[in-house]
């Protein structure tokens, strides 16, 4: 029964409250189209969600989110009928047209399709019969118009449409329900889903709030794009607020996953809490484990270690656990366990100025270090049986503490002084690499210049000027002449000249410093710079890439094509130089335009694609798609479309290329045999029997039971010919015509063939053109002229055909032709009558010439 327009005005109210609640959770989404990278915590994998259904949200052991990827292929959450299909590739979400998810518009008179990713519902003809539940009714303007009244309810099966009688036009008007609960259907709990009513369809609607709930507190519930799941939880969470078990990550709670988990185990330092197989357990420590200091003894070269059997200790020895005897002369030890010493090292400091001997004992002198005073250079101490002295180096003996380059050195004097004497071999530096360090006899420095070209290095200088300043040599970077030896700076570089000419410089790469041509590609400014300009390495200035030009010579690569400067020849078909965006460059023509150079490659009925290559227009003959621009080659020809509607066609002229209808009567792949089409809709060809509905010929005619060409009334014309089926023709000769206005049949008419109604052979007659045949003889309708003697066509027995006439019978038509003494002799001959002369039987129509004398009866 159709729903009440109450229950529709429910359904709204609801609707409204039910897009309140799904505003979040229904929607597609599509923000998240690449896997998370940055650390989200979490602890449980309901936080973690990157809203990317191309990837797996769990919670990882270390309480971080981890999206993993999913398998590439469709997404599972898809949008129905919107011609488009969401895939996953790598994590990511990609959409792509998908012919196959064609747009379902509820409505059975529209055609529903996917042209380019687009949806289209193209509506039929009308008039077409159409169906909504178990009511039938005829398609309008893409409407399944079906009748109603008051005795028949609108109902079309659809729980997603509300349906109602429009009383004043008598007519059903079913309205799609979209966006609420879909009614009479109960929902499934925990399914990620929704069944929602979207646009008068029942639908399955992704609902991530729908969480599948297992009643296990080591797996999370969890909701992903519309596909339930029960991931586990992280190991080490607690299975329940307030317990002392926690979920080991697989799915199950257990006693621990790690040892802090136990706290029920008290801990020493040879007793330690672990967690084996899940179980919290207590570890003993072996005597790898030294125990803690209440249990040692400082200096008795022992150690005590964990037993590793109950948690108790034993000692063992440790030589690292040495005693102290307070003698500062001899060094404590532990070997084996047991306390040593030795005699302290020569000279250890004892106390105050006193040292070890090396004998253990401590005594207040060893060495003449020992000693007051100082030593230098000219001077030693020395300590013999407890007395300091010295010992002096020699006179003239030079101290190690020279002033180096002041023409003089410090020596000994022998008695311990030191004294100031003339080197002319000390001389000094004045810091100036371009300058020679000399002495003079009475030790003082003296700096003459170093000729032009000697080697320095001072600020970027590497040569003399011989003036005494370092320079830049020829090559060397420069701002101003005067930071150059030879006084020449050219392009930022010391140079060999001034190199004032035209894309000609002195700072080119591997021949710094002398005036060369600058290199392909390369500006010289003020000369050749810009945009516009470059360099050609030959000393001359052209235009640079994507520039207006008119011969090659004009450009820096040498190559002038479509009226600007290009990266190469750029000969190829369907490749230019100034196509916007990317002058210059040699780049495919944009789909749709022609390329004329070189000499036409592409023009007249061809067209660039955008991809290199030079496709028909639309119109031109092809084989397959990819001869033609639009990429739709429709009956032979490219096609604007894909024309794939029913008596649409892209060959008809003048439209060539144009999705047109097929001609009236024309054929096409959807309408054939004994249909074609007219306007656009499949009809029953001429000659083909009736439709149920005369509108439905494709001459909009039925007579003689097939469908015709005209009404075909005229007498003696019918349209069901043998051979002419369709045809308004005239009947065959010796055929009735019980369809016309004036029928012609019965025992005594028939058609001759010509259109008019005669009489049939052996009818009465008294001229030929009475006749069907055309011949009245003998006052009937004769099969033939019947002009041969001795024959008739009024024989009673066989009125109509032309027989012999009887034997002893006269032939009196035509003129008598067997008359008198001759008469028929049964056979078709006219021979002698009885009683007249004769030589033989032959001669006489009795066949009896008894003695050659007279014929006899």
């Amino acid at each position: 029964m159709p729903r009440p327009r109450l229950f529709s005005t429910l359904l709204a109210a609801a609707f409204v409250a039910s897009a309140l609640v799904q505003a979040t959770s229904c929607a597609l989404q599509t923000d998240g189209s690449k896997p998370v990278v940055d650390t989200v915590p979490c602890e449980t994998a309901a936080n973690c969600n990157d809203n990317n259904a191309c990837t797996v949200d769990t919670c990882g052991d270390a309480k971080i989110c981890v999206f993993t990827p999913t398998m590439d292929g469709p997404n599972p959450a898809q949008t129905a009928g919107d011609c488009k299909r969401l895939d996953c590739a790598g994590g990511e979400e990609v959409l792509v047209n998908d012919a196959d998810d064609i747009p379902d518009d509820n409505e059975p008179c529209t055609v529903d399709a996917c042209v380019s990713g687009a949806a289209s519902n193209i509506p039929v003809a009308d008039g077409d019969a159409c169906q909504r539940g178990n009511q039938t009714g005829r398609c309008e303007a893409g409407v399944c118009q079906i009748a109603c009244d008051a005795q028949t309810p609108c109902d079309d099966d659809n729980p997603c449409t509300d349906d109602f009688c429009n009383f004043g036009t008598s007519t059903c008007v079913f309205t799609n329900l979209d966006g609420l609960p879909t009614p009479g259907v109960t929902q499934s709990p925990g399914d990620c889903k929704q069944k929602l009513c979207v646009n008068g369809k029942d639908t399955d609607v992704t609902d991530d709030t729908d969480v599948p709930v297992d009643v296990n507190p080591c797996t999370d519930n969890v909701c992903t794009s519309g596909v339930p799941s029960n991931p586990s939880t992280a190991s080490g969470t607690y299975c329940a607020p307030g317990m002392p078990e926690v979920c080991d990550g697989g799915g199950s709670c257990v006693q621990c996953t790690l040892p802090e988990h136990c706290t029920g185990i008290v801990e020493t330092d040879c007793a330690k809490r672990a967690c084996v197989n899940n179980q919290c357990v207590v570890t003993y420590l072996g005597n790898e484990t030294t125990a803690g200091p209440a249990s040692q003894m400082p200096g008795d070269c022992k150690r005590a270690v964990c037993n590793g059997v109950d948690g108790g200790t034993v000692l063992v020895n440790d030589d690292n656990d040495k005693p102290n005897d307070n003698n500062p002369c001899t060094i404590d030890f532990c070997t084996n366990g047991q306390a040593d010493s030795d005699p302290a090292a020569l000279n250890t400091n004892c106390g105050g100025s006193n040292v070890c001997n090396g004998e253990g004992q401590c005594v207040g002198c060893t060495s003449a270090g020992q000693c007051p005073g100082t030593d230098d250079f000219c001077k030693t101490r020395t300590c013999n049986g407890g007395v300091c002295g010295f010992n002096y180096k020699a006179d003239g003996t030079e101290t190690p503490g020279q002033t180096s380059g002041d023409c003089k050195v410090e020596v000994c004097d022998g008695a311990g002084q030191f004294v100031i004497r003339p080197d002319t071999m000390d001389f000094g530096d004045d810091g100036n690499p371009c300058t020679k360090n000399q002495c003079t006899a009475q030790g003082n420095n003296s700096y003459p210049n170093e000729s032009f070209g000697f080697t320095c290095n001072v600020n970027g200088g590497d040569i003399c000027n011989g003036n005494g300043q370092c320079k830049k040599s020829s090559g060397k970077n420069c701002s101003a002449n005067g930071e150059c030896a030879n006084s020449i700076c050219a392009d930022a570089v010391c140079c060999n000249s001034t190199c004032g000419n035209s894309c000609q410089a002195c700072n080119v790469s591997g021949s710094l410093g002398t005036c060369t041509n600058v290199p392909t590609g390369q500006d010289d400014a003020p000369t050749c710079t810009g945009d516009a300009n470059s360099c050609n390495g030959s000393g001359q200035c052209r235009k640079e890439q994507g520039v207006s030009c008119s011969a090659n010579n004009d450009c820096l690569s040498g190559s002038c094509v479509d009226g600007v400067c290009c990266e190469n020849a750029c000969t190829g078909t369907c490749k230019a130089c100034n196509v916007a965006e990317n002058v210059g460059k040699c780049v495919n023509v944009p789909g749709g335009q022609t390329d004329n150079v070189p000499a036409n490659a592409c023009t007249g009925a061809n067209q660039c694609d955008g991809s290199g290559n030079c496709r028909k227009v639309t119109g031109q003959g092809c084989g397959n798609n990819n001869e033609c621009v639009s990429g739709f080659c429709v009956d032979g020809v490219c096609c604007a479309d894909g024309c794939a509607g029913t008596c649409m066609a892209c060959n008809i002229a003048p439209n060539l290329g144009m999705c047109v209808n097929v001609p009236t009567g024309q054929e096409d792949g959807a309408c054939s045999g004994t249909q074609a089409c007219a306007g656009g809709v499949c009809k029953t060809k001429n000659g083909e029997t009736c439709p149920a509905m005369e509108s439905d010929c494709l001459s909009g005619v039925c007579a003689d039971n097939v469908c015709c060409e005209n009404a075909c009334t005229g007498t003696c014309m019918a349209c069901n010919v043998s051979g002419d089926e369709g045809k308004c023709i005239n009947v065959p000769a010796g055929q009735d015509d019980d369809n016309g206005a004036m029928m012609c049949t019965g025992p005594t008419q028939s058609c001759d063939g010509n259109g008019a109604c005669k009489q049939d052979d052996g009818t009465v007659c008294s001229a030929d053109s009475q006749c069907e045949s055309n011949h009245c003889v003998d006052s009937v309708c004769c099969e033939s002229a019947c002009d041969t003697a001795c024959y008739q066509c009024n024989n009673s027995s066989s009125l109509g055909q032309c027989v012999a006439i009887a034997q002893m019978s006269d032939d009196t038509f035509p003129a008598n032709i067997c008359t008198g003494t001759m008469t028929c002799d049964g056979s078709g001959t006219c021979k002698l009558d009885n009683g007249e002369d004769c030589a033989t039987n032959s001669d006489c129509a009795s066949n009896k010439c008894p003695g050659g004398m007279t014929c006899q009866p």
